[in-house]
């Protein structure tokens, strides 16, 4: 069993961890689409394991119905974000438990495919789990909005054959 945090700063530490976790997935350069892969993986620990939710919807996309390491998240998100011109992202709310380490994260992602100029709102929930002093991330799973996921994904697909067709 993990010792549980208590207290103030305890929940100001698995907030923040929580909120540095989502926010390091966009880019370190406002308006391009290169995160910061090495503050990724500074922020999980060496075996989390990031997953996808809601269960009935995770069961119809065939590519989200595995755990990843952290080496398959940033492998991911390299192949999501060549596609994509740029994204931000807004946290709109946090909340963290003391007694089970963890954290749920709402946030909005900005996202504009290559060659498209429509930006999608992916309003996705990230419930964290964090280790006994808050300062890795042990488990993400990623609840995203499978409307917006559905409208951008034929603009990733276009993005995908425009970014073959130049090489």
């Amino acid at each position: 069993m993990t010792k549980s945090m208590t207290g103030a700063s305890d929940y100001t530490a698995l907030a923040g961890l929580a909120k540095d976790w989502v926010m390091s997935t966009q880019p370190k350069t406002p308006g391009s689409n290169d995160p910061d892969y090495d503050h990724i993986r500074q922020l999980l620990a060496p075996k989390a394991i990031l997953r996808f939710g809601h269960s009935h919807f995770v069961s119809t996309v065939p590519h989200l119905q595995h755990d990843e390491s952290p080496d398959d998240f940033v492998n991911r998100l390299k192949s999501m974000s060549a596609l994509l011109e740029t994204w931000n992202i807004d946290v709109v709310s946090i909340v963290a438990d003391t007694e089970e380490n963890s954290a749920v994260v709402r946030a909005v992602f900005y996202m504009q495919a290559k060659n498209d100029p429509e930006v999608i709102h992916n309003e996705i929930l990230f419930w964290c789990q964090m280790d006994e002093v808050g300062r890795k991330i042990l488990e993400s799973t990623e609840f995203v909005d499978p409307t917006a996921l559905n409208a951008l994904k034929p603009k990733l697909e276009a993005a995908k054959v425009a970014q073959v067709e130049l090489s």
